[in-house]
């Protein structure tokens, strides 16, 4: 029980964060076959194991490392929902960096230091 608080308490401090930066919070279903989608063609590998690290569709012939593939698969979802939501996504670089927001009839985009880096570093604490 206690790892299930932990979990909601972060989520909803991350949706707070996110809302005071003009940010969506997009939460994809925990049942949701990222691994076994081909992020290619979106065959789905119902078969796939949990040891299979790597696999080849046999639809397009894709090759897949599982990780990668479960994280574009998370990635294309979690688009699909900001659209089905009608929310748009400003991109840089093909990558999504945030969202623009209506203000008097303009969209406006939240300047670059608002902006969640996109640097992956270890930080000691």
């Amino acid at each position: 029980m206690s790892l299930d608080f932990s979990w909601h308490q972060f989520v909803t401090i991350l949706k707070y964060k996110m809302e005071q930066k003009g940010k969506h919070l997009i939460l994809v279903d925990r049942f949701f076959p990222s691994s076994k989608l081909c992020s290619n063609c979106g065959y789905k590998k119902d078969d796939l194991k949990l040891d299979d690290r790597e696999w080849t569709c046999p639809q397009c012939l894709a090759h897949h490392h599982r990780d990668i593939n479960a994280s574009e698969n998370i990635e294309k979802e979690g688009k699909r929902i900001l659209r089905e939501k009608n929310i748009k996504i400003i991109r840089d670089n093909d990558t999504a960096v945030g969202t623009t927001v209506n203000a008097f009839g303009e969209d406006v985009r939240l300047s670059l230091g608002e902006q969640f880096s996109m640097n992956y570093e270890s930080i000691a604490l």
